[in-house]
């Protein structure tokens, strides 16, 4: 029992340390929705990467990235690396670099903010954002799930799934409701630090306890030989796994408003430089600890393995490090949870009320109207959580062929001067068509040829979109000026 008290004291004092960081941060709060929902577009190059960074180190990385190596062994490592690692990056200053501009004279927010301005279509616009949301709620539940999945484990069961759930709901809905996006990047910042020191902490100390690196990784060659091999992870599977996160990470809501919030393109040229390899040494630590895992605990099934890394860390660590390791993954998940979060309730009001709204009211009202957004989401979020779906890695794949998806109209706009909205729309429909109706069986899963089912859609997105561009009139030129002129 004191074990436990010892080891929730101090994630409790991690946690106020975080409250008090985000609700800090209102005191340098402005009455104006630029600055609740983009911090005026002030970060410099540490802020920006953190948030970008941070927003990325989630739940999927912490929980479900383990939990996944835990099955299929240390080419988790090499699968996120060799794809999210370096192409995703890549494709931040891609869309970000010419996002950014357009974005601070006409006072852009959103994905589909930016394809408004494009093509001048509100249906579109709609159409955008509404599939962003529908993918971007569950991910917010993976974010509660790995918080409740990971108290329970620290605390050997002695806090109930539930209660780690709603604290981790309640701390986050806090700060973000308060502090807006000025007080999630600040706690981000503190965040990253958190879970990459602790990240590789947590690595040495587990490896010590197996006997060391080296030792540990021959046991599994002997008993596990199939963890050392692609063998559970097929070639097309793995391609598709690549590409899929690779184009879908820039989509991702949370992420590109951050893309957006540096104060120049330069701060987001020095945070690409240095992304690679803060994912490769957390990847690296994941892929291995998770795989360690089958030495101490042999035989997990299904979502059972998203607890290896805090039951590894409670029965290896001496309480004192449980306590502050566990600070590490919950630093981890809220720093996704809380991006998620007020990315959706800026979805909500700008590209839905804002947008349809006929009379104007005071910009106060609107950051109130933001802020209780926040507050039902996150219970939406919580409420969703306590059905205790499958392994978090399960829930996110669907999503992130959603994502992927919404990068062809986003590329179009930013490069393409021929493309116009009803090649947009018609791609958003087909692609996201053929990503639902695979996997509920209105299209047979042959046509995937054993990859995810976001592959096939984004060749039927892009051809569409080809297709139906040539066969419909151009845009019309005074809008590609006002565009382009940046």
């Amino acid at each position: 029992m004191n074990e436990i008290v010892t080891i929730l004291g101090i994630i409790a004092a991690y946690t106020l340390l975080v409250l008090f960081i985000g609700l800090y941060s209102y005191r340098y709060s402005k009455p104006t929705m630029e600055d609740y929902h983009m911090a005026s577009r002030e970060f410099s190059f540490l802020v920006l990467f953190c948030a970008i960074f941070g927003t990325n180190i989630s739940a999927v990385a912490l929980i479900g990235g383990p939990g996944k190596a835990y099955h299929v062994g240390w080419i988790v490592w090499a699968y996120f690396v060799t794809s999210w690692g370096w192409l995703s990056p890549l494709l931040f200053y891609t869309v970000g670099h010419k996002a950014w501009p357009i974005a601070k004279k006409f006072g852009l927010m959103t994905i589909s903010d930016l394809l408004y301005k494009r093509w001048d279509s509100r249906f579109l616009s709609y159409l955008a954002s509404a599939f962003l949301i529908f993918y971007t709620l569950p991910y917010v539940m993976t974010g509660v799930i790995g918080g409740g999945r990971t108290f329970q484990a620290l605390t050997h069961g002695f806090i109930p799934y539930w209660v780690g759930a709603l604290i981790v709901t309640f701390v986050v809905c806090l700060y973000v409701a308060f502090g807006g996006m000025r007080g999630t990047a600040w706690t981000n910042t503190l965040q990253t630090f958190v879970f990459l020191i602790g990240g590789i902490v947590m690595f040495f100390l587990v490896a010590e306890a197996l006997g060391g690196f080296s030792k540990a990784t021959q046991l599994i060659a002997e008993k596990y030989p199939h963890l050392l091999s692609r063998e559970k992870f097929p070639m097309r599977l793995f391609f598709s796994y690549g590409i899929i996160v690779s184009l879908a990470v820039p989509m991702f809501p949370q992420v590109y408003i951050r893309l957006l919030t540096g104060r120049h393109p330069r701060e987001l040229k020095k945070t690409i430089l240095i992304y690679p390899l803060a994912a490769m040494i957390i990847w690296f630590i994941v892929a291995y600890i998770g795989m360690w895992g089958h030495l101490a605990f042999p035989g997990l099934a299904g979502a059972a393995s998203d607890k290896i890394l805090p039951m590894l860390i409670a029965k290896y660590t001496p309480v004192w490090a449980t306590g502050l390791l566990g600070a590490a993954i919950f630093a981890a998940l809220m720093s996704s949870l809380d991006a998620q979060l007020l990315t959706m309730g800026t979805m909500l009001i700008k590209d839905f009320f804002l947008g349809a709204r006929k009379k104007a009211v005071p910009e106060k009202t609107d950051i109130s109207f933001s802020r209780f957004l926040v507050i039902v989401l996150a219970f939406v979020a919580f409420g969703a959580a306590l059905i205790k779906p499958k392994a978090i890695i399960t829930i996110i794949e669907w999503s992130f062929g959603g994502y992927a998806c919404m990068i062809i109209p986003v590329l179009a706009c930013l490069y393409w001067k021929r493309a116009n909205k009803y090649g947009a729309i018609c791609s958003i429909l087909a692609s996201q068509f053929v990503l639902i109706a695979i996997p509920l069986g209105a299209l047979p899963r042959q046509i995937s040829f054993g990859m995810l089912p976001g592959v096939p859609a984004l060749i039927v997105g892009t051809l569409v979109l080809l297709i139906v561009t040539y066969l419909t009139p151009a845009p019309e030129e005074n809008l590609n000026k006002n565009f382009f002129s940046l």
